[in-house]
């Protein structure tokens, strides 16, 4: 039997009693922008599941409030939980009896990631295992990590961006890119840092029409994460076909399941895991199993979680130990506060297991944060 086969998980808790579904909203340190658009403050919805036993697993929805990076956004997710994932609960759920409700739906993956994830963290403090420690043994003890830098109106803000992140200790700068933003300064400011691990990402902003521009980005030699937007794989053939520069491609939004990846038969450089896009805690662990086995460069990227999807999140990075960086920067580089008692800090580029192994939620920031409140029953 296939080891990621979803009926052979008989993991379950003691016994479910309450969903709860919090919608907060974090403010941020400052303004993000990338070619999808402005960011002021981090509307999340958190999923809290408890057990008979008054313990309660937490789980983040990393969609965005809007449609514009999936078609996902936190009130639908909202009401998919509501009305076709919760009311499917049964007390003494297993983890298979989970997986199954989900393989019902069509797409949600942010959403049903969310509860996944609480039902994972539910097992995990009351048996001392989780899914991961089912398939794998304990990662690294230290992750590394790089950040996203977003879009920059001057070379020499992004210069002076890059060098401080830099000094921070950073493995990796990623620089968010967009059709219009291929100037001759912005180019040169960027070929100037070719000497570190730099990255750039389109989140799919670049069509058939902007291929001169794009050259230009590939012409630095740098990974491109995502060029073309999700369903446009002919673009890529096309640009090929035109015998430009080669580019050299990371995946992220193209690859929403296993399934996915396949079809891509390897002919990408690199994929960006990002854990909630890909439907959860189970599809993100057959993803890194079918990487490894491959040769695959694999990372586990973020959606500017809270500290309770970020260290989710490590913790599944902590199993791709020849991965230089993961898009996980500690949450205080993004909020002027987080919703965990202990943040999860970062030393010189390097997050420690001790930092994001056994998080503790702060109730009482996650309440004052809290924008809407549903509490359902499981019968």
């Amino acid at each position: 039997m296939n080891r990621f086969s979803p009926d052979s998980l008989n993991i379950k808790t003691e016994g479910l009693k309450q969903v709860r579904l919090r919608v907060i909203d974090v403010p941020q340190k400052m303004v993000f922008k990338s070619a999808i658009g402005i960011r002021k403050s981090r509307k999340a919805l958190i999923v809290e599941l408890e057990s008979t036993t008054g313990n309660i697993g937490y789980g983040e929805c990393s969609c965005r409030p809007d449609p514009y990076y999936s078609h996902e956004f936190v009130d639908g997710a909202v009401l998919v939980l509501k009305e076709f994932i919760v009311p499917k609960l049964r007390q003494q759920a297993t983890y298979s009896d989970l997986l199954n409700i989900h393989s019902h739906i069509r797409g949600w993956n942010f959403t049903k990631a969310a509860i996944e994830f609480a039902y994972n963290d539910l097992v995990r403090i009351e048996t001392g295992k989780d899914l991961i420690s089912h398939f794998y043994d304990t990662g690294i003890e230290k992750v590394p990590v790089g950040i996203s830098l977003g879009i920059f109106t001057s070379a020499e803000e992004l210069a002076e961006k890059a060098n401080a992140a830099l000094e921070e200790g950073y493995q990796r700068v990623k620089f968010k890119i967009s059709p219009d933003y291929a100037s001759e300064e912005i180019l040169s400011a960027l070929r100037d840092l070719s000497e570190f691990n730099v990255s750039l990402d389109a989140n799919g902003s670049f069509s058939y029409d902007d291929f001169d521009r794009l050259e230009k980005f590939a012409e630095l030699g740098y990974i491109i994460e995502q060029p073309f937007g999700p369903g446009a794989e002919y673009l890529h053939k096309k640009y090929k076909d035109q015998k430009r520069t080669p580019m050299l491609i990371c995946l992220d939004e193209e690859v929403e399941s296993y399934g996915n990846l396949l079809s891509y038969d390897l002919k990408i450089d690199q994929v960006n895991i990002k854990p909630g896009r890909i439907g959860g805690l189970f599809e993100s662990l057959r993803m890194i199993d079918y990487c490894q086995e491959a040769g695959l460069d694999a990372w586990i990227g973020g959606m500017f979680e809270t500290g309770i999807g970020r260290a989710q999140n490590l913790r599944i990075a902590a199993l791709l130990a020849n991965a230089k960086a993961h898009d996980l920067s500690p949450s205080s580089r993004y909020f002027e506060r987080d919703v965990l008692k202990e943040p999860i800090v970062m030393d010189n580029g390097f997050i420690a297991r001790t930092s994001f192994e056994n998080v503790e939620v702060d109730i009482d920031t996650l309440e004052e944060l809290t924008q809407e409140l549903n509490i359902i029953d499981i019968l």
